[in-house]
């Protein structure tokens, strides 16, 4: 006679669970960089190669393609908005 009906289903689970963990830890082995970092800030992705730059009116981080660009005593500074440009300005003038 075989095994009782109780025994096989707990065999059962137990190969699920199994095949579950198995299946989760090569979805993360091969998971692109990219998503992975995506849910880590704050649900905005960068774009690959987009660099960050700091405002120095405010302290915003801000990717260089669309930040404000001034020149200060031969500097390149970087600005979250034309606010913080023009405030900045005024202040180190």
């Amino acid at each position: 006679m075989g095994p009782p009906v109780c025994l096989e289903m707990i065999r059962l689970v137990i190969a699920g669970i199994i095949v579950y963990v198995v299946y989760r830890l090569s979805k993360s082995l091969f998971a692109p960089s990219e998503k992975i970092l995506k849910g880590r800030s704050g649900g905005t992705s960068r774009i690959k190669g987009e660099e960050l730059v700091k405002d120095p009116c405010c302290g915003t981080y801000v990717p260089i393609n669309s930040a404000h660009k001034a020149t200060l005593n031969g500097k390149t500074l970087y600005f979250c908005s034309r606010e913080c440009l023009e405030k900045y300005m005024k202040e180190n003038n």
